[in-house]
């Protein structure tokens, strides 16, 4: 890697030569906008009311919004005069910018470090993670991107234990969001990310993208659907736009950490594959209101040749067919609804439906069926309200009755030992209430979430249809389940955090932030995320339950969420 650096350096010398000419080429190109719900806030007004958008599947691709929400006005507005090299790559500029008659070349180096204080255990927490961010394009059709990161760190107490109570046999913990880690230290952990992916428009119909990342689908805070709270992953993602119409399908090679390729060999580190297959139809059906259609089927094709099957690459086919013509055990597939309606000029109320399954004789009865398994949520955005220009407030409630999301063996709706949906899982009702604020180089993001969840007793193996991960067949009966039933928690996380953009070509930022949380349940949890083991279950592990402040400072680049609400 040093040595790519350096010809990088020493081959193009432009690191005294750039200019403002073409500062922010990526704005044209099929590169993918990094996901983060604050950096998102502050050109998602545009978005939404352009003419005739599609805002529900995310990451963004820049030249689309760059078209219709006016990215170079905004990032040329901010600017410093600055003349010297030093000054230029600090406020401005990329660290290396090669321009070329038909490519061109970013390179950044950057930091994801803080220092905080919190009022559990460990105390002193401190993150430091190294960034090395690669992008660029190959004439007018071609981008590709490349990041690599290393992490050590040491989480407040009920992070370390959400990480310790999720450990796979071959390791230290599961990072939410990011993966696997080894130790660090007596309480810290150590772990590296790799995303990259290289993106194709043919025309413009069509944009086809491969690589390893994360997607999202909906237009809240939450994603009932497809989400990006499990760790990166394997994904291909074709794109077509005609009309009014924006169709997507997005098939994932997934991981399951329950299951390894050699059976119950112990410390295997091989988990074994299973697949995701996605597709999500968006029509604007009037210059107010969008309505999407979703499917989804996971499955490991076990028994056959243990590859996804071909018929799962079909783009334009109803994918639980062929789920139900492979045989029950061949998967699981769920459907689901989403919506989004503007009320006045910039407000606007969105929603999603998630349908599991479905028994048509016992939906509408009131007899706590175990199978009437679905999710549904309900928002609202508010743009500029009172005329103050560069707020946003955000209201969102969401629910999953108990079981939803979970199946048999490999087939919950799962990647890395985390949902491909909701944070929570299932079993569960949450509120949640945002506000947003940017202005100049300056943001101040506050969040409230409130709400409760059921989840298992210690040792009973009785699964009450909150842990995903245990399988539904594992349920106390099949009817008088009640909703958030188990082992009742209720969980409040509220957050403030106040930054400052350094630099608005790679999205660095100085910020301070104050976190606090409560979780309040009957019984200690020691089940949360991947089917806890004998051995798992009697050691000292348990999900924190008492109250945490946390205090941090720190720089950062926000090239992802870091949910830290659960």
């Amino acid at each position: 890697m040093k040595k790519i650096i350096a010809i990088l350096l020493l081959s193009t010398g432009v690191l005294s030569a750039q200019k403002s000419k073409e500062l922010f080429p990526e704005h044209k190109s099929q590169l993918r906008i990094p996901f983060n719900h604050a950096t998102y806030s502050v050109f998602e007004k545009g978005i939404y009311q352009a003419e005739n958008t599609h805002t529900s599947v995310k990451p963004y691709v820049y030249n689309v919004v760059s078209e219709q929400a006016g990215l170079d006005d905004y990032k040329k507005a901010l600017l410093k005069n600055k003349s010297s090299w030093g000054g230029r790559k600090l406020w401005n500029e990329h660290l290396v910018a090669v321009r070329g008659k038909d490519y061109w070349v970013n390179l950044d180096f950057l930091l994801d470090a803080n220092a905080g204080q919190e009022n559990g255990d460990i105390g002193t927490t401190i993150e430091n993670t190294r960034i090395i961010k690669l992008e660029g394009q190959l004439g007018s059709k071609i981008s590709f991107s490349f990041t690599g990161t290393e992490t050590q760190a040491v989480f407040p107490q009920y992070i370390r234990e959400f990480i310790k109570i999720n450990q796979p046999e071959d390791s230290a913990g599961l990072i939410p969001g990011r993966g696997k880690a080894k130790e660090f230290g007596d309480n810290g952990f150590d772990y590296g990310i790799s995303t990259g992916y290289v993106s194709y428009t043919p025309n413009k119909f069509f944009n086809v993208q491969f690589g390893h990342g994360q997607n999202f689908i909906g237009d809240g805070y939450r994603s009932l659907l497809l989400s990006d709270v499990a760790a990166p992953r394997t994904y291909a993602r074709l794109t077509t736009n005609i009309g009014k119409v924006q169709y997507t399908n997005i098939w994932t090679w997934l991981r399951d950490f329950n299951f390894s390729i050699d059976g119950d060999t112990p410390n295997n580190a091989a988990h074994k594959r299973k697949y995701g297959i996605f597709h999500h139809l968006s029509w604007n059906v009037t210059e107010k209101l969008n309505i999407g259609f979703f499917e989804g089927i996971i499955t490991d094709n076990n028994g056959t040749s243990g590859a996804l099957q071909a018929e799962y690459f079909n783009p334009v086919i109803f994918y639980k067919n062929i789920e139900f013509a492979n045989g029950e055990d061949g998967g699981s597939g769920a459907v689901g609804l989403d919506a989004k309606f503007q009320i006045w000029k910039q407000n606007y109320i969105y929603g999603q439906f998630f349908l599991d399954e479905f028994s048509a004789d016992k939906f509408f009865k009131s007899n706590g069926y175990w199978g009437n398994k679905y999710a549904f949520q309900l928002g609202a955005k508010f743009f500029d309200p009172f005329d103050i220009k560069g707020l946003t407030l955000q209201t969102e409630f969401n629910k999953a009755k108990p079981f939803t999301y979970s199946h048999e063996e490999q087939h919950n709706y799962a990647h890395f030992g985390q949902s491909l949906a909701h944070l929570w899982g299932a079993n569960f009702w949450e509120a949640i209430f945002i506000a947003r604020y940017n202005k100049n180089r300056w943001g101040v993001n506050t969040k409230l979430s409130v709400g409760q969840k059921g989840f298992d007793f210690f040792g009973d193996g009785i699964s009450n249809g909150g842990n995903i991960f245990i399988p539904s067949g594992n349920r106390a009966s099949d009817f008088g389940n009640e909703d958030e039933q188990g082992n009742l928690a209720s969980i409040t996380n509220f957050d403030i955090e106040v930054s400052y953009l350094i630099n608005p070509a790679n999205n660095f930022k100085v910020y301070a932030g104050a976190y606090v949380r409560n979780f309040d349940a009957e019984a200690p949890i020691t089940r949360v995320g991947i089917t806890p083991r004998l051995k798992q279950e009697s050691l000292d592990v348990t999900f924190n339950t008492e109250s945490t402040q946390w205090f941090v400072l720190g720089v950062k680049a926000d090239l992802f969420n870091f949910y830290r609400d659960y």
